[in-house]
């Protein structure tokens, strides 16, 4: 049952991994998505563990200020993330 979880769990934190290098590439001039991903990548694995979810911790309440705009505010912060990744 263990096993079957972890194999479960690897692709997901892949993917968070890569939205989280995606979300600092935005910010950090001259490095791609792939190369902040690979950055992150060779770091133990603990501190792989803090930058993912600290930069995802910080999208949620990003997430959650503009929710207190209501309707359109979650709009605004919707477009501006899809700006940002692109």
């Amino acid at each position: 049952m263990r096993v079957d979880r972890l194999t479960r769990m690897i692709p997901l934190a892949r993917r968070c991994r890569t939205v989280a290098a995606a979300l600092v590439a935005a910010f950090w001039p001259g490095k791609t998505g792939t190369q902040v991903e690979g950055v992150i990548a060779a770091l133990p694995q603990v501190q792989q563990i803090s930058v993912v979810s600290g930069v995802l911790a910080l999208l949620f309440l990003l997430s959650l200020f503009a929710a207190q705009f209501g309707v359109l505010g979650l709009g605004l912060f919707f477009a501006l993330v899809i700006v940002i990744l692109r």
